[in-house]
């Protein structure tokens, strides 16, 4: 294993608009988008190269090569079916998630209803018991003053008051019960207003109104980050947001002719060159990408400004990433 402490060549680190970096890897640093035994070039179309050099070379396909290269492919296509089935079971288990919520959602609604008319029917046979205190009462008050009773006189007055306040509060509270609720003033803020605006103008395929899938899954998301006390008021929170997105939603953060990239467009800041600039720029061979959420570990750890602190964890995050991937 090689010595941690040794001495590691600087590399070409250049960060992303979603806070992810490529890497310029030394030729010390086994790259780890190769499996063990694997080579650089190991893919279709270094297959089909191999296969030129070996005719023009010898006038035919090495049998033996091309057995070698036919399991490389086997295995590569098994991984890509892998990671296609993973996909799957994800949006199937997303989409079951939603029916179920949707179905939650429905019979919340029936009990809501269910619920509020008891209330209003309960609500209507306390006014019908106040109604017939009141005629009561009025009876009693005409006898009192036919026959000149004059405590029952007092006591059918008292119950006549007592019965039409009861009915008069009865009836307020219903008609507070049955009205439509009152749509609350909304306090915008400018801030807020002119982030969302400038995001929705990026991103024209989002439909604050959630009518499709995707729009559906952006509020949840949006959602989550405010539950989690993200600030929209703060340019960290819209990147966190394409950051999420881009994970859930990449067919609306890829730079497909028929789709816009909804990420801002920031130009790839070069934190540190030897040389090699070109080199990641036209897709160097060996090359290892960081995730945003290594890119924020490495940086609230202190050791993004500190290339050599930097260069040592990229070195282990790669040999990590080539060890999974072995």
């Amino acid at each position: 294993m090689a010595n941690e402490n040794e001495p590691i060549d600087n590399m070409v680190v250049s960060e992303s608009a979603d806070g992810s970096a490529t890497i310029n890897l030394p030729d010390t640093i086994p790259s780890p988008e190769m499996a063990e035994g694997g080579g650089i070039d190991d893919n279709d179309e270094s297959d089909e190269a191999a296969q030129d050099r070996e005719i023009a070379a010898t006038g035919a396909i090495d049998p033996d090569a091309e057995a070698a290269r036919a399991a490389k492919r086997n295995k590569r296509r098994a991984r890509k079916d892998y990671h296609k089935q993973v996909q799957t079971e994800k949006d199937y288990k997303l989409q079951n998630l939603q029916r179920q919520n949707q179905d939650l959602l429905e019979r919340l609604a029936v009990v809501e209803r269910k619920t509020a008319g008891s209330e209003l029917a309960r609500l209507d046979k306390a006014i019908d018991d106040q109604a017939m205190r009141i005629q009561f009462a009025k009876q009693k008050i005409k006898e009192a003053t036919e026959t000149g009773d004059g405590d029952l006189l007092t006591s059918a007055q008292e119950m006549w008051f007592e019965a039409r306040r009861q009915s008069e509060d009865l009836q307020n509270y219903k008609q507070r019960a049955v009205a439509p609720p009152k749509q609350q003033a909304i306090q915008r803020d400018p801030m807020v207003d002119r982030y969302a605006g400038n995001w929705m103008t990026s991103n024209p395929w989002y439909d604050p109104q959630g009518s499709d899938m995707d729009s559906k899954i952006t509020l949840t998301v949006d959602q989550a980050l405010a539950e989690e006390g993200w600030d929209p008021k703060t340019a960290e929170y819209w990147e966190e947001l394409d950051n999420r997105l881009s994970k859930v939603l990449p067919n609306r953060y890829t730079g497909d002719a028929d789709v816009k990239p909804a990420v801002r467009t920031r130009p790839r800041s070069v934190v540190t060159g030897s040389g090699r600039e070109s080199a990641a720029s036209s897709g160097g061979r060996n090359q290892f990408t960081l995730s945003p959420d290594q890119v924020r570990a490495m940086k609230d750890a202190g050791m993004w400004d500190d290339p050599e602190k930097r260069n040592r964890m990229i070195k282990r995050y790669a040999i990590e990433a080539r060890n999974q991937r072995n």
